[in-house]
C-alpha cells in the first residue's frame, strides 16, 4: 500500500494503516518501480505458497486461496513484459484513451484530492510539482513498449493522441487543473486574497511549464508511432499475443475457460436471449427487422427518451430514483442485510464523459469522507431510453453493486490487501445477476418495454463474450466488432465504438460480467436441486456475499462446503 498513495487517498485510508501521511505523494510510475513491484509480487507469491493451508481457519484458508490465485494471474501477466498488470486488472498498453497518467492524474487531482485548508492546498501543489516526473516516467515505459512491438491499434493511437491534445495546457490559467485549484482555494476563508493569488500563480507556473512540456512530448511520441500502428485491434498481433490473451482471460474471469469456450457460450446466450426478445417485440407490434434493428427503432422514438434539456435530465434522475425506491422495500425477500451507508446519485465528472461507461458505482471512502455514489454519464438524455433505466439502476445500485460492494466495504477486520485486489468476475457478475433478481421480484411485470430493456442489457453482456474473443482470438476487425454489437443489440454505434475500444485495451475484461453471472446462476441451481424445499435464497445470497469479493473458484468451493454442511441428513437404517 505504501507504493500506492493515490489508492490510499481514493480509499480514504487512515494514516496509521498507510504508515504515515500520503496527501502530498503520487505513485511512482518509473520502470524501476514497476520492476521492483514485479519482483515483490513473485516474492510474496512464494511466501503464500509456503503457508500450510491445513493449519488455517476456514476464513484464513479462503483468503489464502483468493490471494494466491490473483497473484498467480498477475505474475503471469507480468511475464509478458509489456503493458501493466495490477491485482485483478491488466492492459497491454501503458497509455491508451482510458488509462495513463496524462488523464488519470488530472481526474485524481480534481476528483479525489480534497482541498479544505491551507495544508490541503500545499499538499495538492506538492503533488502537482511531481506530475511532470510521473508523466515522463510513464512515457518512457510506453516508448520502451512501442520499440518492443507493443503498439496499440491505429484507432486507439489516434484516440489517445486526440485526448492528449485535448488535455495539453495551452493556456495554463484556463486548464482544468488550475481552474479547479482556483475555485477550491477561493472557498477557504482562512486564506487571504493575496495568498490565494500566490497559490494560484504557483499552480499556473507548474502547469504551464514542465507539465505542458510533458504533454507535448507525449503527443510527439504518439505522432511518431501512429504511422506504424496497424488497423487490427486484437492482442494476437503482439509478442506471444495468444498466450497473453489466455492469461488475461484467467485474470479477469478467474476461470480456465478458453477463448473458443467463451465465444461459443456467448453465441448460445445471444441466440437464447434474442429469441426471448423477439417474442416480446412481436407482442409490442414490432415485427419488421432483426431484434437489434427493432430495438434501435424503439430507442429512436421520441416517446421513449427524455428531452435533451436540463428539465429532461431532472426527469431522468427522478425516474432512476423511483426504480431504487421500488426495489428497496423488496430487498428483504432476497438478502439478509444490506450496507448501512447511503447511496448518492451524481453526475460523472466532465473529464470522464468521453471515455466512461453510461453509469458506474463507486464505493464509499473508508474514512467516511465520501459516500457511495451511483454516477451517471449524462452526455445526452437521448443515450438513455426510458426503458433502460430500471435495469441500469438495479445493476449499479440495489440489488447490484451497492449491496455487494457496500457490504464488502463495511466488513470488519479486513486485511488492507483486500482493498488492493480487484475481482471483476465477482463484482460485475453480481451486478448482472442482480438484474435477474429484480426481474424475479417483479420489476418488469407491468412494463414490457422495461422487460425488453432488461433483456437488451443481458444481450449486450452476452454479445461482449463473442466480441472480446472475436477481436483477440479470431482476428476480428474493429468495424466487424462494432457492426456485430450494433446489429445484435440495437445500441447506438458511437457508444459501441467506445465499447470496442475499451475491449481493445483491456483484453478479457468484458468477459468477466457474464462469466460471473452464469457461475452464480449455476451455483444457485445446484443449491436448489441439492436442498429442495429447504433451499432459502436469502441464505444462499448470504453465502455468496458475506465473505466479500473473491475469485469464482473460491466462491464455488464456499457454496459446495455450505451445501455439504446443510444437506439434510438421511436417517440411519
Amino acid at each position: 500500500m505504501r507504493r500506492s498513495p493515490e489508492e490510499a487517498d481514493m480509499l480514504g485510508l487512515s494514516h496509521d494503516v498507510f504508515g504515515g501521511a500520503y496527501e502530498s505523494q503520487l505513485d511512482d510510475r518509473s520502470m524501476a518501480a514497476i520492476q521492483r513491484m514485479r519482483t515483490t509480487r513473485l516474492d510474496f507469491l512464494a511466501e503464500l505458497e509456503r503457508i500450510d493451508r491445513t493449519a488455517l481457519t476456514r476464513d484464513a484458508a479462503r483468503l489464502l486461496d483468493s490471494t494466491a490465485l490473483v497473484y498467480r494471474a498477475a505474475a503471469a501477466m507480468d511475464r509478458h513484459g509489456y503493458g501493466y498488470a495490477a491485482l485483478g486488472w491488466a492492459s497491454p498498453y501503458v497509455i491508451n484513451p482510458f488509462d495513463g497518467a496524462y488523464t488519470d492524474l488530472v481526474k485524481f487531482l480534481t476528483t479525489h484530492h480534497a482541498i479544505r485548508s491551507r495544508d490541503d492546498a500545499e499538499a495538492w501543489l506538492a503533488r502537482l510539482s511531481q506530475m511532470d516526473d510521473e508523466l515522463r516516467a510513464e512515457r518512457r515505459r510506453f516508448e520502451t513498449d512501442l520499440e518492443a512491438g507493443a503498439v496499440p491499434s491505429r484507432a486507439i493511437m489516434q484516440r489517445t493522441l486526440d485526448r492528449v491534445r485535448a488535455l495539453t495546457p495551452y493556456n495554463a490559467r484556463e486548464h482544468r487543473l488550475v481552474q479547479f485549484f482556483t475555485e477550491k482555494v477561493a472557498q477557504i476563508p482562512a486564506i487571504p486574497e493575496e495568498e490565494i493569488k500566490k497559490l494560484v500563480d504557483r499552480a499556473a507556473v507548474l502547469v504551464g511549464g514542465d507539465i505542458a512540456a510533458e504533454y507535448r512530448a507525449l503527443a510527439r511520441t504518439l505522432e511518431t508511432a501512429l504511422p506504424k500502428a496497424r488497423e487490427e485491434p486484437g492482442v494476437w498481433r503482439l509478442a506471444d499475443g495468444q498466450t497473453y490473451y489466455t492469461d488475461a482471460l484467467k485474470l479477469y474471469t478467474t476461470t480456465e475457460m478458453s477463448p473458443p469456450d467463451i465465444h461459443k457460450a456467448g453465441e448460445k446466450l445471444v441466440a437464447d436471449i434474442s429469441k426471448r426478445m423477439d417474442g416480446l417485440l412481436l407482442e409490442a407490434g414490432q415485427e419488421d427487422g432483426t431484434v437489434g434493428q427493432r430495438m434501435r427503432a424503439l430507442a429512436l422514438d421520441p416517446a421513449n427518451v427524455f428531452p435533451d434539456t436540463p428539465e429532461g435530465q431532472t426527469a431522468l434522475i427522478a425516474a432512476i430514483e423511483s426504480h431504487i425506491q421500488w426495489i428497496e422495500p423488496r430487498l428483504s425477500r432476497i438478502i439478509e442485510s444490506g450496507p448501512r451507508g447511503k447511496l448518492e446519485i451524481r453526475h460523472a465528472p466532465q473529464l470522464a464523459r468521453e471515455t466512461a461507461p453510461t453509469a458506474y458505482y463507486k464505493a464509499a471512502a473508508l474514512d467516511g469522507s465520501r459516500p457511495a455514489t451511483y454516477n451517471l454519464n449524462l452526455r445526452s438524455t437521448l443515450d438513455w431510453p426510458v426503458w433502460s433505466l430500471a435495469t441500469l439502476s438495479f445493476h449499479e445500485a440495489a440489488p447490484g453493486h451497492h449491496i455487494q460492494a457496500g457490504r464488502a466495504r463495511e466488513r470488519a477486520n479486513q486485511p488492507v490487501l483486500s482493498y488492493l485486489i480487484a475481482n471483476p468476475a465477482f463484482a460485475e457478475g453480481w451486478g448482472v445477476y442482480a438484474e435477474d433478481l429484480a426481474d424475479e421480484l417483479g420489476a418488469y411485470e407491468a412494463d414490457k418495454l422495461a422487460k425488453l430493456g432488461y433483456l437488451q442489457s443481458l444481450l449486450f453482456r452476452a454479445a461482449r463474450l463473442v466480441v472480446d474473443t472475436g477481436i483477440h482470438s479470431q482476428r476480428w476487425s474493429r468495424e466487424q466488432a462494432v457492426d456485430y454489437l450494433v446489429n445484435t443489440t440495437g445500441l447506438a454505434r458511437e457508444s459501441m465504438e467506445n465499447e470496442v475500444d475499451r475491449y481493445t485495451v483491456w483484453p478479457g475484461q468484458a468477459c468477466s460480467y457474464m462469466t460471473g453471472r452464469e457461475t452464480l446462476r449455476r451455483l444457485r441451481d445446484a443449491a436448489r436441486q441439492e436442498l429442495g424445499a429447504a433451499f432459502d435464497i436469502r441464505t444462499f445470497h448470504e453465502q455468496v456475499l458475506a465473505p466479500g469479493p473473491r475469485p469464482l473458484p473460491v466462491v464455488e468451493n464456499d457454496i459446495y462446503q455450505w451445501l455439504g454442511a446443510a444437506r439434510p441428513q438421511q436417517p440411519a437404517e
